[in-house]
């Protein structure tokens, strides 16, 4: 479940979207929210440890999830920050995932490079028929329902996408075990 905050563009000069380094956009967000600070807080200090990540550039704060945050790239990419994995027993990205550039780990922090997608003129038909790509690769949906199409998306090239991984999880623990076996013995 998502917790909305407004965007923000992370320049103090808002009639020019200016880039900065995304630990600058970290202090700047625990700053202007305090209600984010707990794991704004653990962002910065994980983050802070890798160069290459502390100085990505963002130009826009776009949302909080549970344990997330995103931001949006110059280059018009998502970067997602997250607490532990973004996938669900670090299950592997499937088809129906949005297409990721880059994963980085700094600590327990896990740096996602996305590809952004979009929501206009999505319908409850659309909702369907990613929830029926996740079924047909053996995971069961969760926390995706019937004309959620805010846990959807579709890319410049009209395919489409889950936004949130853990709205697909493996059917049981078993499965998962199973995956993990068959990966190592590949």
């Amino acid at each position: 479940m998502n917790i909305n905050i407004p965007q923000i563009y992370l320049s103090p000069n808002l009639k020019k979207v200016e880039s900065v380094k995304l630990l600058k956009a970290l202090q700047i967000l625990r700053q202007s929210y305090p209600a984010t600070s707990d794991t704004t807080d653990i962002f910065i200090k994980e983050i802070s440890k890798n160069k290459n990540v502390a100085d990505k550039l963002v130009k826009k704060y776009l949302c909080k999830g549970n344990s997330a945050l995103v931001f949006e790239t110059p280059d018009e990419k998502i970067l997602k920050l997250t607490l532990g994995s973004h996938f669900p027993l670090n299950r592997p990205v499937e088809s129906f995932d949005v297409p990721l550039y880059e994963h980085t780990k700094c600590g327990k922090v896990h740096c996602y490079l996305e590809e952004k997608l979009y929501q206009h003129g999505l319908s409850d038909v659309f909702v369907e028929e990613v929830k029926h790509s996740i079924k047909k690769n053996g995971y069961r949906t969760f926390d995706i329902y019937d004309g959620d199409i805010n846990q959807i998306g579709i890319s410049k090239d009209g395919k489409l996408y889950l936004l949130d991984p853990e709205c697909a999880k493996y059917k049981t623990i078993f499965h998962a075990l199973f995956d993990k076996i068959k990966r190592l013995l590949q």
